[in-house]
């Protein structure tokens, strides 16, 4: 039987901490129960605390992740008109420009990007018609979706494992997130941040400080520093680089989710390294028309009010059309 959990919203966190945690999965992984068990609590006490964990001893091997920003670099040399062509905006598929991203005032940040959607369609034909689901609109680069659909599925199988261990730190089956992620609308994306100082006269910011929509997000870094993720406090806390570490934070969707157990932390980019800046972040999200309903999950807390049943899938796509440019261009017929 599971401990009986307080209503209050966890706040634990200690105030002169300045580094986002790194937990070694590995005993998870392959390691007796007790060991399983101190993963298990270390991925939820991360969730709570700080929204965020930097996971090593995940098992991805190093030249799956090399080849992915290798064929990311390749595309971003490309001539914009060229890639412009390689785009899908009713499905967020696909390029996406320079400055297409706006903060609620309008400014926009200093990224461009490139994004896959999950590699198999659904079964069911209606979901297609719906936003997240075209197909990808792949370059014709040799190698180069050899290499991105080698990433996705190796992220996609860390972010399943995750979301079990998270599933049994609140009490849950392991396979309690496994039935939602059925008919995902999942999709990873590589971002090129050109140096701040090259674009300051139009942007600020390489990402604006913002939540992700996902239910949990997995990313890699090049080794260019610039992201940072707000604490408890009120601090930015820097992420450093690390290229054995997957970071991972909590999303939007999880912490509706929990009822605000976990915290979706505030996080940005700014480009301050003098080069060109390169990560590949996998959203990880739940089938378009599943329901996220705290009350559904033992372990949620808080007040449950103030989480009422959503709709995954249209949450997202209202959520995409306040900050994306060319969403909201699609969505007015432009």
């Amino acid at each position: 039987m599971a401990a009986k959990l307080s209503n209050a919203i966890p706040t634990r966190i200690d105030p002169v901490e300045d580094r986002i945690p790194t937990i070694d999965i590995a005993p998870y992984r392959r390691g007796d129960a007790a060991a399983r068990a101190a993963v298990v609590d270390a991925i939820g006490r991360a969730a709570e605390d700080y929204g965020f964990a930097l996971i090593v001893g995940h098992g991805i091997a190093p030249a799956t992740i090399t080849g992915a920003f290798e064929a990311g670099r390749r595309f971003f040399e490309l001539p914009d008109d060229y890639k412009r062509s390689i785009q899908e905006h009713r499905s967020n598929r696909g390029y996406q420009p320079m400055f297409d991203n706006l903060r609620h005032d309008g400014k926009p940040s200093a990224q461009e990007g490139y994004t896959i959607g999950h590699p198999v369609a659904p079964d069911d034909p209606e979901l297609l018609a719906l936003p997240f689901h075209s197909a990808t609109p792949w370059p014709p680069l040799p190698g180069f979706r050899e290499a991105f659909e080698s990433l996705y599925w190796a992220l996609f199988g860390l972010g399943r494992e995750l979301l079990g261990a998270v599933a049994i730190h609140l009490g849950a089956g392991d396979d309690f997130f496994a039935a939602a992620l059925v008919d995902t609308y999942s999709h990873m994306r590589i971002n090129h941040y050109p140096p701040q100082e090259s674009v300051a006269h139009v942007a600020d910011e390489g990402v604006f400080a913002h939540r992700d929509e996902s239910l949990m997000t997995l990313l890699l870094q090049d080794d260019n520093s610039g992201l940072q993720v707000m604490g408890r406090d009120g601090r930015w806390i820097p992420v450093a680089p690390d290229p054995e570490a997957v970071v991972v934070n909590v999303g939007k969707m999880l912490r509706h989710w929990t009822g605000g157990r976990f915290d979706a932390a505030l996080h940005r980019v700014i480009n301050a390294s003098g080069r060109d800046r390169y990560s590949i972040p996998l959203f990880l999200h739940p089938g378009y028309h599943t329901v996220v309903d705290p009350r559904a999950l033992v372990g949620a807390i808080g007040g449950l009010d103030d989480f009422p049943p959503i709709v995954a899938g249209d949450t997202v796509n209202a959520s995409f059309a306040t900050t994306r440019k060319s969403w909201n261009e699609v969505r007015q017929g432009a």
